[in-house]
C-alpha cells in the first residue's frame, strides 16, 4: 500500500505520540508499505531507512498559528498526491483515517478540571481554558476532523476515547474502530537486567531489598503525582510500621515545585525526584511496580512499556490503557486519582512479594502482547477497508519522490 502519514513533529524524546508515530512508520515499511511522512520537524536518527519525509511549512508568530498553518499546508500537499490511504493523528484533518492519540479536547478539558475541588476553583479553571485562544483553535480543528461530510474513519485507542468521540462529536459507531496503542518491547531490553537494576539502585541509594515503585510522566499534575504523594502519606499515617515504598519520579515536567511538597509531607526518605531520564530502560528494570494515577490518558504507552518489563501496574479508569488489564492479575485500576484511600490500598497490595511476583509474570505477557505486529496488522486491515471504498482520483502531476534514509524532500 502507498500511505501518507501526517504529524507535525516526530521526535521520540518529546513524548508518547511522537514515539508512536516513529515506530508506526518503521513497522509499516517493514510490512512492505511505501510511506511518505508529512512533517515540519523530525529527528532523523529516530526514523527508519526507506521513509520518504516531505517537509511541510509551519510558519507563524505563535504556536497556535504554526499548528493551524501546518494543518492547512498539509491538506494542500496531500490532496494533490495519490495514496491508497492517508493517516493523521493530532491537529490535522485531511485524512482517510484519523488516530486521535491525544483523545478529544473536550474530554481532556473535563477530566483535567477534576484536579481541582468541585466549586469555584474547578469552574474558574474551565472558564480560563475556554477563554484561552487555543481552546478555539482545538475546537476548530476538531470540527474539521469530525465533520461527517469527510466520512473519515476514526481509530480510537481505547473505549474511553470512543465514548468521548460519540458524546462530544456524535461520531457514529460504524465509523469508529477501537485499536489500542502498541509498543516496541524490544527497545526496552538491556543486556543484563540484574546488573542494570543493581547499578541504578546503587547510584540512587536504594538497597536490593527495597520495594520500589516507578512514576513516569511529563505533566506531573495531569498524571496524578500530587495524589500519589498524598496516598503515600496516607499509608504512613494509617500504618507507620507498614513496609516502606520507595518512589522514583521521572519525566520532563517541572519537578522543583514537588521537592517542597515531598518535604512538607515528610516523604523525603522515600521519594526520589529524578526528572528527565536519558535512559528510561534502567528506571524500569530497577523498579518493582509502576504507578500512574492519571486524570486523563487516552491510552498510556508507558503503562504498556512497564507491563512488558514485568512490572505490575496501578493506574486509573481515566487511562484507556487500563482497559486491557484484569483487576488483581496484572495490577489494579482505581476509579479516580483523588480516591487516595483506594490508591493507598493498591500500593499496600504491592508489598506482598509472592502476589507481586505472580502479577509480574502476567504483566510481562500482557505487555508483550501489545506488540506492533498485532497493532499494525489491525491497522492495515482498516487501511485496506478504506482504500477499497475510496473513489478513484485522477493522478496529479505531483509525485513525492521516495528518498532513502529519510532525507528531506521539499515539494
Amino acid at each position: 500500500m502507498r500511505l501518507a502519514v501526517n504529524f507535525q513533529r516526530v521526535d521520540p524524546t518529546k513524548g508518547g505520540a511522537e514515539t508512536y508515530v516513529a515506530d508506526l512508520c518503521r513497522r509499516l515499511i517493514a510490512a512492505g508499505c511505501a510511506v511518505d511522512l508529512y512533517a515540519s520537524q523530525w529527528s532523523a536518527e529516530a526514523l527508519p531507512g526507506g521513509l520518504n519525509v516531505i517537509e511541510v511549512p509551519a510558519q507563524g508568530a505563535t504556536r497556535a498559528a504554526r499548528i493551524w498553518n501546518f494543518a492547512e499546508a498539509s491538506e494542500r500537499l496531500i490532496r494533490h498526491a495519490e495514496y491508497d490511504c492517508t493517516v493523521g493523528f493530532i491537529n490535522t484533518w485531511a485524512h482517510d483515517v484519523l488516530i486521535p492519540q491525544g483523545g478529544v479536547h473536550q474530554g481532556s478539558l473535563e477530566f483535567n478540571a477534576r484536579r481541582f475541588p468541585a466549586g469555584w476553583k474547578r469552574s474558574a479553571y474551565r472558564l480560563a481554558k475556554r477563554l484561552n485562544p487555543r481552546h478555539g483553535l482545538y475546537r476548530a480543528i476538531e470540527a474539521k476532523q469530525y465533520d461527517p461530510k469527510r466520512g473519515t474513519t476514526i481509530v480510537a485507542v481505547s473505549r474511553f476515547v470512543q465514548g468521548h468521540l460519540q458524546r462530544f462529536h456524535h461520531v457514529p459507531a460504524e465509523r469508529i474502530r477501537v485499536i489500542p496503542n502498541a509498543i516496541d518491547a524490544g527497545r526496552l531490553q538491556v543486556e543484563d537486567g540484574a546488573k542494570a537494576r543493581a547499578e541504578f539502585r546503587r547510584e540512587h541509594g536504594l538497597k536490593e531489598t527495597d520495594l520500589v515503585g516507578l512514576f513516569v510522566g511529563h505533566n506531573f499534575k495531569l498524571k496524578g503525582l500530587p495524589d500519589l504523594l498524598a496516598a503515600l502519606r496516607l499509608r504512613l499515617d494509617r500504618a507507620p510500621e507498614a513496609r516502606p515504598i520507595h518512589l522514583l519520579v521521572c519525566g520532563g515536567g517541572k519537578i522543583e515545585p514537588f521537592r517542597k511538597v515531598v518535604e512538607s509531607l515528610g516523604l523525603s526518605r522515600f521519594v526520589r525526584l529524578i526528572g528527565f531520564a536519558n535512559d528510561i530502560k534502567a528506571c524500569y528494570h530497577a523498579s518493582d511496580f509502576f504507578v500512574l494515577p492519571s486524570y486523563y490518558d487516552p491510552c498510556s504507552l508507558v503503562v504498556f512499556e512497564a507491563l512488558a518489563c514485568g512490572m505490575p501496574v496501578i493506574t486509573t479508569a481515566c487511562n484507556g490503557a487500563g482497559e486491557v488489564m484484569t483487576e488483581g492479575r496484572e495490577g489494579f485500576v482505581i476509579l479516580t486519582p483523588e480516591d487516595h484511600g483506594s490508591l493507598a490500598n493498591a500500593l499496600d497490595r504491592m508489598t506482598d512479594d509472592a502476589a507481586r511476583t505472580a502479577m509480574s509474570r502476567h504483566a510481562e505477557a500482557l505487555g508483550k502482547a501489545q506488540s506492533f505486529e498485532n497493532h499494525v496488522a489491525r491497522l492495515l486491515a482498516v487501511f485496506e477497508e478504506v482504500a477499497a471504498r475510496r473513489t478513484p482520483r485522477a493522478r496529479s502531476r505531483f509525485h513525492p519522490p521516495h528518498v532513502a534514509n529519510h532525507e528531506r524532500s521539499v515539494p
